[in-house]
């Protein structure tokens, strides 16, 4: 029995570290995505600006978990987290017009990992 701990432990350690750099490719992939489109909306002309702030409900059930997602959606270019109230931020967004597409890309992007990772107990 106390040799499947560690191994168990080990186990949960690679499948967090795993996913924890799946999510830093996707941070980074986004990065470069979002300058390019905030480059592109900032630059064009007439300038078409939709700035709004969109309340995000999370599935997470850790605060830090929570606080992670609101970070790297704080990283992102265009994208501000302005509160986190319990399971709810308040993000202010640049340039995506639509409050339903806002929320669909922070959840398949960032928080389906975070919700796998949090899942490795």
């Amino acid at each position: 029995m106390t040799a499947t701990r560690p191994t168990s432990r080990l186990r949960r350690g690679v499948l967090r570290t795993v996913i924890g750099i799946r999510l830093l490719g996707r941070f980074i992939g986004e990065m470069l995505v979002s300058n390019l489109a905030q480059a592109r909306l900032v630059l064009s002309r007439p300038l078409k600006v939709y700035p709004h702030r969109v309340h995000f409900q999370t599935r997470l059930q850790t605060p830090a978990a929570r606080t992670l997602l609101g970070a790297l959606v704080s990283m992102t270019p265009g994208t501000l987290t302005c509160d986190l109230d319990g399971d709810t931020l308040e993000i202010h967004v640049l340039g995506m017009d639509s409050d339903t597409n806002v929320v669909e890309h922070i959840r398949e992007r960032f928080e389906s990992l975070l919700e796998t990772m949090e899942a490795i107990r």
